[in-house]
């Protein structure tokens, strides 16, 4: 499997302020005295050792994953990261009404729908694109988003081939090449999380979730789900006095993630749907802290801070 992320944060889009950015300039300019900036190679030098707060951003997107599994394609969730995927996608084969992909929601909170009307391959004739999820009126969701009070373009008027496909929760569907398994999470409305495997790899996508309680018995559902994934892509929001101050707001911390990991086996962590109070440096600390607890609990597991643009392959 091929993993690219295109949209990570959370709530609501979270555009880097010019503030923000003037910030990263002057840090980097600080210890940059002496070196030859007519010299190319000794400023890509430079530039590499950096922080990874200096010289990048997580983003400002709203969730949306894509995953490759052999020749197929998967989304995962439309938030605004999916409009930034259009564009990639239009160099291949759907910009010439040739592509299919198949696309899991997790749920309709605008943070996972709003880029959906944005995806130009969508207007494309000749394209394929599945929707699958257990939401028995996701169609009509999508569709009462880009009513005119909303949205100038109504979904009638995207011209791909869009099918909606209702599959069960907890159960394996087959969808193409992968076999897809919906968990219900524990969030505000209807929210699923989604177990993928192909060809003995596993990928479980739990955004947005809650753990009020991390005892064995109201946890081993979660624990199980998670079982020996290669990559979990996890609810991380929250700091863990912030989600223990928000109860009910339907959010998790990079250190239950880094506690689920442990428990669950799994070989990397991806801490995911950052908050939007939350700027670069807050994010890489959380992921220091989940490092640090994931190694006091002989854990193996490899942290990653899930940013726009990050591929994982395996």
């Amino acid at each position: 499997m091929k993993v690219k992320f295109w949209g990570t944060r959370g709530s609501i889009p979270t555009p880097i302020s010019p503030l923000a950015i003037e910030d990263k300039v002057r840090r980097a300019l600080r210890g940059a005295v002496g070196l030859d900036l007519s010299d190319e190679a000794a400023v890509e030098r430079y530039i590499q050792r950096l922080p990874v707060t200096v010289r990048q951003t997580v983003g400002g997107n709203t969730a949306c994953v894509a995953v490759r599994a052999g020749s197929q394609l998967l989304i995962l969730d439309a938030g605004t990261g999916i409009r930034v995927l259009a564009y990639d996608l239009m160099k291949i084969e759907f910009g010439q009404g040739q592509g299919t992909a198949d696309i899991l929601i997790s749920h309709t909170h605008w943070d996972h729908i709003q880029g959906w009307p944005f995806f130009v391959p969508a207007f494309v004739p000749g394209n394929r694109l599945t929707f699958s999820s257990p939401h028995s009126n996701l169609e009509a969701i999508l569709a009462g988003q880009q009513d005119e009070t909303y949205f100038p373009v109504p979904l009638d008027d995207m011209r791909a081939d869009l099918r909606f496909n209702r599959i069960p929760a907890e159960t394996w569907t087959r969808l193409g090449e992968v076999c897809v398994y919906p968990l219900q999470m524990p969030h505000p409305g209807e929210n699923y999380g989604y177990r993928i495997e192909y060809d003995d790899q596993v990928l479980v996508y739990a955004s947005d979730s809650e753990y009020q309680h991390m005892s064995p018995a109201s946890t081993q559902a979660y624990v199980d789900f998670f079982r020996d994934a290669d990559l979990l892509i996890f609810d991380a929001q929250y700091t863990l006095n912030d989600a223990l101050d928000k109860a009910d707001w339907g959010h998790s911390s990079p250190l239950m993630g880094a506690e689920f990991a442990h428990r669950a086996g799994v070989k990397r962590l991806a801490l995911f749907h950052h908050d939007p109070l939350a700027d670069d440096d807050a994010i890489y600390g959380a992921l220091r802290q989940a490092e640090t607890y994931i190694s006091k609990r002989g854990c193996s597991c490899q942290v990653l801070v899930a940013r726009e643009g990050l591929e994982v392959a395996w």
